[in-house]
């Protein structure tokens, strides 16, 4: 399969906001997070679509406090179907660590994104996280 050429310095760009995006959510800075979406900014976590920062946050505030949580992102491929529309596709490896457990492989998704150019900032317009392998489904 081949790549149209997406130019270098956009590659760095969307892989730079692709990784602060899950650093800032690995460290629960939530603002830092929502300042990543446009407004209406949608968002497929855990099956559930997420419409908008306001839903975006009280999703994550309802994160166990006693829960962590790290992403490890892999295999960014950057495509760009149009001159303020970028795709990124990326594979996340979720660990998580219950208080008091030990830490754990968690869940390996397809995350994709749809980046807009928005008053010339990149911002997601959606992300979806596409579970590939549950490691905490029981048979």
């Amino acid at each position: 399969m081949s790549y149209p050429n997406v130019p270098p310095a956009l590659v760095i760009e969307l892989t730079q906001r692709l990784n602060a995006f899950f650093s800032h959510l690995d460290n629960r800075r939530y603002a830092d997070v929502l300042k990543l979406f446009l407004p209406q900014g949608r968002w497929l976590r855990q099956a559930r679509w997420l419409e908008g920062r306001e839903a975006i946050l009280t999703a994550l505030e309802a994160r166990p406090a006693s829960m962590k949580v790290r992403h490890v992102i892999s295999n960014i491929v950057v495509t760009q179907p149009a001159a303020d529309e970028a795709h990124v596709e990326a594979c996340m490896t979720a660990y998580r660590q219950l208080e008091g457990e030990a830490a754990s492989l968690f869940r390996i998704n397809l995350v994709t994104n749809v980046f807009r150019l928005d008053a010339g900032a990149w911002m997601l317009a959606e992300q979806q996280l596409l579970p590939e392998f549950d490691f905490t489904a029981t048979p």
